[in-house]
């Protein structure tokens, strides 16, 4: 049987991809709402444009002004109801997330243990909190709602007024607009005001997930000792993640051992940025955990789900002997149950996950994947022994070539 902190992060990376998988599903019904959205702009500035631009054009004219404030309006309640609908499934997601995180315990651990669970209120509590947006920028979900909707009126104005300031044909503003038909209108105007929002929502759903369970795991410190930064170990992980990756933050009073690399700043969870795919995993305490089970739990010895009670006190008086046993006061004798008991947890509990870094991880990679991945003049620096959590500073933001470069000489 694996250490259960292996085993949990195992699960734990796993649940990640269901969730993108999941975040998929939930993010398609509110696309499609927003393509809808966009059909019936084009459909309006197709009857208008011909309009507007009889005669002598006027960027000051009341029709024009009129129509475009019209259509930031519609645009707005329109990109507001995608959003809402998005948000309803999200809320449930963060209702199940307990028993999620529930289900993977009972999968990991060799022993039954009862969780402290959330209270409604503290499960909801993680939407009023700020996500994502890089190092300096995080917003919350209303925040970010009002940046997906003023960018869009700013690209629906600016690509509307500079088709006519260019005087191009109206067929041809409307094309830039959607997009052609050959690149699945994935080039037009308005595709990214559909990115946008994927990108921000999805980045939301992760920071829900990593709310709620962070808030689980603080709400029971004698089950998980710190927690750990894991980062997605490809070409497309940020520099803010891959400096952080296997990085160590303690949970509640709880204290990182001596030797483990301490994430920081030690409140950092992801997203750390919008499109974050970086998660972090609870250390199993077992020393806590044998302060809960008592000398006769009920645990777990095979990958079945079948339990049966485990008598630590009758192991310990067997492994003695009766005669010594009944000479030992019962301060001695809980002493070798406590220290029977610990063994048998610390074995199957284990220390922490495995702790292949980005670092580690990238530097066994080829050179032109390094180049790809980072540039070819931080790739340098990387090779000549620079570590990677040294490109970004305490605050996630990027060092240039002629700080990174100061970092070696």
């Amino acid at each position: 049987m694996a250490h259960a902190n292996q085993t949990y992060l195992d699960l734990q990376l796993r649940y990640q991809h269901r969730l993108r998988r999941l975040a998929s599903r939930i993010l398609g019904r509110s696309i499609e709402l927003v393509s809808l959205s966009d059909k019936q702009l084009l459909q309006r500035l197709r009857r208008e444009l011909p309009v507007l631009r009889r005669g002598k054009f006027d960027f000051g004219a009341r029709r024009y002004l009129a129509l475009m404030d019209e259509l930031e309006q519609l645009r707005r309640q329109d990109i507001e109801q995608a959003w809402g609908a998005a948000i309803v499934e999200i809320e449930e997601l963060a209702e199940v997330t307990q028993d999620k995180e529930e289900e993977r315990m009972l999968v990991a651990l060799p022993v039954r243990i009862p969780i402290k669970r959330l209270a409604a209120a503290a499960v909801l509590s993680v939407f009023a909190e700020p996500f994502a947006g890089g190092p300096l920028d995080a917003r919350t979900f209303p925040q970010w709602l009002a940046s997906v909707q003023q960018a869009d009126n700013a690209r629906i104005r600016g690509a509307v007024a500079k088709g006519i300031r260019d005087d191009i044909k109206n067929s041809l503003i409307l094309t830039y607009l959607a997009g052609t038909r050959r690149k699945g209108f994935s080039d037009g105007v308005l595709a990214g005001t559909r990115r946008n929002m994927q990108a921000v929502l999805a980045s939301g759903i992760t920071h829900i997930h990593n709310g709620v369970s962070g808030k689980l795991w603080d709400n029971n410190p004698a089950v998980f000792k710190f927690l750990q930064w894991v980062s997605v170990l490809d070409g497309r992980t940020s520099l803010i993640c891959s400096g952080r990756d296997g990085k160590f933050a303690p949970l509640g009073k709880n204290k990182v051992p001596a030797g483990l690399p301490l994430l920081s700043p030690p409140s950092a969870r992801p997203p750390a940025h919008v499109s974050c795919r970086s998660v972090v995993v609870p250390v199993f305490d077992h020393r806590g955990i044998a302060g809960i089970i008592g000398e006769r739990p009920f645990v777990r010895e095979t990958v079945k789900d079948e339990y049966r009670q485990i008598n630590f006190r009758q192991d310990a008086r067997i492994q003695m002997g009766d005669n010594r046993w009944r000479a030992l006061t019962e301060v001695q004798r809980q002493r070798a149950v406590d220290s029977i008991r610990d063994k048998w947890l610390r074995d199957r509990i284990g220390t922490v996950p495995a702790d292949v870094t980005y670092d580690r991880w990238l530097r066994s990679q080829p050179i032109a994947f390094q180049n790809e991945v980072l540039g070819r003049s931080k790739a340098i620096l990387f090779r000549k022994g620079l570590n990677i959590d040294r490109f970004v500073d305490r605050g996630g933001r990027e060092l240039t070539i002629q700080e990174l470069k100061g970092l070696v000489e």
